[in-house]
């Protein structure tokens, strides 16, 4: 079972992702975006559905009628290598201009935490051999960054103005 951190602590996850053991009886599920979409016209509870971006579906136009109702939006990093999730968040963040939790799943490991936070991440799903103390030190690990960030986790001094 995977470590759910949110902020800075260690949190119990009230959300399933469909499709995995247990979701069945599941209240609050996390759908595939198309799924999620069929959901909300066809009248589920806004507040009890959640959208699951997945990185080779980096298209998150669909999303931005739903975003004022959607309770968190979970973004799915199947390898450990992959940055389109990074680019989803700052879409989200700064494009689309969403406020809600922003959730990192799928293979997310502790050196990944500060980038994930810069980005607009705000809860992260970590695997089973992942630390959450050294996930959480992970936000502080730089003190001054180069660029802007959209996250107020790690949001370290600007060396130059943002």
């Amino acid at each position: 079972m995977a470590k759910l951190i949110k902020g800075r602590v260690a949190v119990a996850n009230t959300w399933m992702l469909a499709g995995t053991p247990g979701a069945e009886g599941a209240t609050h599920l996390i759908l595939p975006l198309a799924e999620y979409i069929k959901a909300i016209e066809a009248g589920e509870p806004a507040d009890r559905r959640a959208p699951l971006l997945r990185a080779d579906n980096h298209d998150i136009a669909p999303l931005a009628p739903y975003l004022a109702r959607v309770p968190l939006v979970a973004v799915d990093f199947t390898s450990t290598g992959d940055g389109r999730g990074f680019t989803q968040a700052r879409l989200l963040r700064q494009r689309l201009g969403y406020t809600g939790e922003l959730r990192a799943v799928g293979k997310i490991r502790a050196d990944q935490m500060y980038f994930l936070a810069r980005c607009g991440f705000d809860a992260f799903d970590l695997l089973d051999d992942e630390d959450v103390a050294t996930a959480v030190a992970q936000l502080d690990r730089f003190s001054v960054a180069y660029q802007s960030g959209s996250g107020s986790l790690a949001n370290p001094r600007q060396r130059f103005g943002a």
